[in-house]
């Protein structure tokens, strides 16, 4: 049995497109896997916080007073590690005896994430923005609004592929003065705060 003459090019280009094929795609597999925290990384999620606390003067025991915040997260990386966050649409809630002040924060928040060989990414994070704050009292409720800036500190860790646990301490030092105020009104926040990113 006799093989066409003409089966021997067409066989040779077969081998050759199949070697082609198959060195792109070794190429692909071996380029680097995106991480957290390279350009062109998208991160979103939030953190939250509930404090119960009880003054205390001279031995005597206050009020109870409760805070609960829940800020949302978006944030893109510029460069390794620089990270252009902002907390859209925050919401705090403090109640104390006889007021409840329901706070809404826009916050810009860049960052810088420390990258390392392992699970753990410790960050730095800026925050600068607007409050306005309705607070009720007595049946009563006023609305005021300043400028709040502060910043947050901690770790970020990968438990997941794709998502991350972050735990901080966060300051915020917030101004909310009535119209006329010739000083500061408002209040110094330290808290600790939990959440959870994704990043895409």
């Amino acid at each position: 049995m006799t093989r066409s003459v003409h089966s021997v090019p067409l066989l040779a280009v077969l081998v050759l497109l199949a070697g082609i094929g198959a060195s792109e795609t070794f190429a692909q597999q071996q380029q680097p896997r995106k991480h957290f925290g390279a350009p062109g990384t998208l991160e979103l999620g939030g953190s939250m916080t509930f404090t119960a606390s009880q003054p205390v003067f001279a031995s005597k025991t206050g009020n109870w007073i409760y805070d609960f915040s829940l800020l949302p997260y978006a944030g893109y990386f510029v460069i390794e590690g620089l990270e252009l966050g902002i907390n859209p649409a925050g919401v705090n809630v403090h109640t104390s005896a006889d007021t409840t002040a329901v706070q809404l924060r826009i916050l810009f928040a860049p960052s810088y994430n420390f990258h390392t060989a392992t699970m753990v990414t410790p960050f730095v994070e800026g925050l600068a923005g607007l409050t306005s704050a309705s607070l009720i009292h007595s049946g009563s409720t006023t609305s005021i609004s300043g400028f709040t800036f502060g910043g947050r500190a901690g770790i970020k860790a990968a438990l997941f592929e794709k998502g991350m646990l972050n735990i901080g301490i966060q300051f915020l030092r917030i101004t909310l003065n009535p119209s006329g105020a010739g000083s500061r009104n408002g209040s110094n926040e330290l808290s600790v705060s939990a959440g959870w990113t994704l990043w895409l």
